[in-house]
């Protein structure tokens, strides 16, 4: 076990890693207890906190959820033990960003020096991509936390350090990911090729039979505590990743005409969809684009010539690093999203789906660490040796400042439908109503903040692609599939039979957030409904409708 306790190599912690530590936590409050909670959010709270025990969890998990049951299973005790409240079902997320900045920090000092160190945990703390989802109570920080702790042990293994306990806890941490969320995987691979070229390095002195059998036990180790998740992601895989002949996969729906491959660079480095895409915006995500370009060539030529005049040891300033390290940060940052594109998940969840590439965050951020060193050195008779890091450091907190404390429910739909409810509420004709989500998500979030006395519900088909509709007005819906196919544009509302309890009530309040309903007012036009679009009073970011009945 003491292999596993010292994270630092002296007694004394640095004061640049409590600075990131400190950031990190103070970055992860703002409306913490305040935002409202959106539907993921929603959706997994009521799974863990509803659950009786954790078999009855784990079988709805496995048929139902999109996600292995990890993270579920340690909310599921957090929540007994300290309730059920937004501040804490989020906070455990602020618990994993800030051990991802320290664990950070322990994996640069094995692989670089102690100044790489703090100015990745640094980045990694002020990251946007880091600090929005340390608000959210969702399992992604949690990804990132166990791929900086299972890289940090697997390189203290593969630097021959003694003990035991090294390789069972990166098997332990593996399957921690591995059950935390399914692109876990392409991680694993990368570590594997990682593991394949220091076997195939000639600086391994080790006996390399002796490891690489232990190798191959933790391999079979963590297949075989997979195993009884692998039916769960096989039926899974054939219930949602498999579409019926002419419908398109959800990604290609919801994927920006103009994305480009650098819009996942960008993510790193700006708070998604709240960084203005004016003229100006755009050309500051180029220059720091160019930029962070510039410095890694400078970074990968520095390792070339110290691998070329010096071999594979550390130079004397301590700063270049090593290319066999430089190489397996790369493909850490680049391997695990280009095998999740071509992977058959990602016909389900587009790539640009980005929250799980928090695994790749922090290779990010020792990669933007090792470029603005690399810009130092090229710039070393002009500036000190702190100065172009720093500025960095300032540029990345410039540009992000307001963003850091914009509140979601002011400006993202999906986060404002406690505000719909009430506004729902405050608008109430006394007359037998019904509220309809446009997508099924939507009705659940309407039912979750909801305190009116009308009723709640959507519309589903009766059976999967078919297309006689029902009203579900009581729990929420196993899977998100049916609003998939009902919203589908090319298979418009007219086409689906209303259900005939739609008699049975006078108006019906429709709230979305895109203005397209797809025909769906021509379907309840058929119906004997006239459709009315209400302009919600600002900040409100919704789209609201409701169709009364009139006679005809």
């Amino acid at each position: 076990m003491e292999q596993l306790t010292p994270l630092f190599r002296s007694k004394r912690v640095p004061l640049g890693l409590l600075a990131a530590l400190l950031v990190a936590f103070l970055l992860s409050l703002p409306y913490l207890a305040s935002e409202q909670l959106w539907y993921d959010e929603v959706l997994s709270r009521s799974i863990y906190t509803h659950s009786p025990s954790l078999p009855a969890m784990t079988t709805y998990l496995a048929q139902n959820e999109n996600h292995p049951p990890f993270y579920y299973y340690l909310m599921f005790g957090w929540t007994r033990i300290f309730g059920a409240s937004p501040l804490a079902i989020r906070f455990p997320s602020v618990i994993f960003t800030v051990a991802t900045v320290g664990l950070l920090y322990g994996l640069c000092r094995e692989w670089f020096n102690r100044r790489t160190a703090v100015l990745a945990a640094l980045l990694y703390a002020l990251s946007p991509m880091a600090v929005e989802y340390s608000r959210e109570a969702r399992p992604y920080t949690l990804i990132a936390a166990l791929s900086v702790a299972s890289w940090w042990i697997l390189v203290r293994w593969l630097k021959e350090r003694p003990g035991r306990m090294l390789l069972p806890a990166f098997c332990l941490l593996t399957l921690a990911g591995l059950y935390t969320h399914y692109a876990y995987l392409f991680l694993f691979l990368v570590q594997c090729f990682a593991v394949f070229l220091s076997f195939s390095s000639r600086r391994t002195t080790a006996p390399a039979d002796g490891r690489r059998r232990a190798w191959l036990w933790a391999i079979l180790a963590i297949v075989a505590g997979f195993l009884p998740w692998l039916p769960v992601v096989i039926e899974n895989f054939f219930r949602q990743y498999i579409y019926p002949e002419g419908l398109e996969p959800l990604s290609r729906l919801v994927m920006p005409s103009d994305f480009i491959f650098l819009d996942l660079f960008f993510n790193f480095l700006f708070f998604p969809s709240k960084w203005p895409v004016d003229a100006l915006g755009r050309t500051i995500q180029a220059a720091v684009a160019a930029l962070f370009a510039v410095g890694g060539v400078l970074a990968v030529r520095s390792a070339w010539r110290t691998r070329h005049n010096t071999g594979p040891s550390v130079p004397a300033d301590g700063q270049s690093p090593r290319m066999e390290t430089l190489i397996i940060v790369l493909l850490w940052l680049l391997l695990p999203p280009v095998l999740f594109l071509f992977s058959p998940m990602a016909g389900r969840y587009s790539w640009y789906y980005h929250r799980h590439l928090l695994a790749v965050l922090p290779a990010f951020c020792v990669i933007l660490a090792i470029s603005l060193q690399a810009l130092q050195r090229a710039l070393q008779p002009v500036f000190s040796k702190v100065s172009v890091p720093m500025i960095g450091v300032l540029v990345l907190v410039f540009i992000n400042f307001p963003q850091y404390f914009i509140n979601d429910s002011t400006w993202d739909p999906q986060h404002q439908f406690a505000n719909a409810a009430g506004y729902i509420e405050a608008h109430d004709s006394h007359t037998r109503e019904l509220i309809i989500g446009f997508w099924p998500n939507y009705r659940i979030l309407i039912d979750y903040y909801y305190r009116g006395g009308q009723t709640v519900g959507s519309l589903v088909p009766e059976q999967l692609y078919r297309n006689q509709l029902k009203l579900v007005t009581d729990e929420p819906l196993p899977t998100a599939m049916e609003g998939y196919i009902l919203t589908h544009p090319n298979i418009p509302y007219r086409r689906y039979l209303l259900p005939p309890e739609l008699v049975n009530f006078d108006r019906i309040w429709v709230v979305s957030v895109t203005p397209n309903l797809f025909d769906l007012d021509v379907a309840f036009a058929a119906a004997g409904f006239r459709g009315t679009f209400v302009e919600p009073i600002p900040p409100l970011h919704y789209y609201l409708f409701h169709f009364d009945r009139f006679s005809r």
